[in-house]
């Protein structure tokens, strides 16, 4: 049986903006183009400006979805470029116009004002949504698919965010069965230790929690998530932003953003540990703090809008040996 989900379409102009059913990118984008009257081959972004290339990246995305459909001779980057347009219509008749949107440029590119920027464009766009409300009988909509259990949003953000720590140590686990013998010993240790401090730190329950401490949680105290880039950048250049707590389609759409391993967890450590455990040497013994921190913790963790997660191998960053092995206390 074939799936239609409903979507939203509009030029890059905004001049118009409809409403279409598709079972897929590929559909998606035939019927776009003939209700837009454009070719085929064109590009389809989000709002954002992230393009859209493919069915996986496609399929990540929730229903009611905005694709914006690029003309081979247009531009696309997102609310710079609403934001231009705007600007042009309202300073077309006026004699310093070239002279004020010159400025209002600036303002857009200043790198002081981009995280100010991104989030007023955000705001204006989710000013229907119900950011201040917590308890489920303030929003209801926002639990809709959820499990009666959770009372407030921070319930829900809270066992999220334990959700994927969970499943990194249960890909350890079942990436250890895999070892030799002689390593399953200290590896089934370790595992113990991981688990003890996991509980300690009640499994990093506060990342997606906007009323926790600020040292501790992933958002501002309102909720507002920034992607913290590509794994090799220092920053999002894109200025991704979200907040989940607003609406149940941000809610879901902020299921797709990435904790992302900077030093990759299969790649990288879980092989590492293997080989630790293996050759640990005489009177030492394993480092299990220094992979824990690896695994778990924000000192190996970035929050990534799946635009800007790179499924490729993350060249550079490698687990260091020095820190294998601890000599044990006396």
């Amino acid at each position: 049986m074939v799936t239609l989900k409903a979507y939203k379409i509009q030029d890059v102009n905004r001049k118009k903006r409809t409403g279409i059913a598709a079972n897929g990118f590929a559909d998606l984008k035939q019927k776009g183009a003939k209700k837009l009257a454009i070719t085929e081959d064109c590009r389809v972004c989000l709002e954002d400006g992230t393009e859209v290339e493919d069915e996986d990246y496609f399929n990540t995305l929730p229903r009611q979805t905005v694709f914006v459909f690029v003309r081979p001779d247009e531009t696309w980057e997102g609310y710079v470029t609403v934001l231009k347009h705007a600007t042009e219509k309202i300073f077309r008749a006026m004699s310093q116009r070239d002279e004020i949107i010159e400025q209002i440029y600036d303002f857009i590119h200043d790198s002081e004002s981009n995280e100010m920027y991104s989030v007023m464009v955000e705001l204006v766009n989710r000013l229907d949504d119900n950011i201040d409300a917590e308890e489920r009988s303030e929003d209801e909509t926002w639990f809709d698919g959820l499990s009666q259990s959770f009372n407030t949003k921070e319930d829900a953000m809270r066992n999220a965010a334990k959700s994927r720590v969970r499943k990194y140590f249960s890909n350890a686990r079942e990436y250890f069965e895999k070892a030799s013998k002689k390593a399953q010993p200290l590896l089934s240790s370790t595992l113990d230790e991981f688990q003890d401090e996991l509980k300690k730190q009640q499994y990093f329950g506060d990342y997606f929690v906007r009323s926790a401490r600020q040292e501790l949680r992933l958002c501002c105290d309102k909720g507002w998530f920034g992607c913290e880039g590509p794994y090799n950048e220092k920053n999002c250049l894109k200025l991704h932003m979200i907040n989940p707590y607003g609406s149940k389609e941000s809610r879901v759409l902020f299921s797709t953003w990435n904790l992302d391993h900077v030093i990759e967890k299969s790649r990288q450590i879980f092989p590492a540990m293997i080989q630790a455990a293996e050759k640990c040497p005489k009177g030492s013994q394993m480092n299990w703090k220094y992979f824990f921190g690896l695994l778990f913790t924000r000192k190996n963790l970035k929050l990534v809008h799946i635009g800007c997660h790179v499924k490729g191998e993350h060249e550079g960053f490698e687990c260091q040996s020095k820190y294998f092995y601890i000599k044990p206390k006396r």
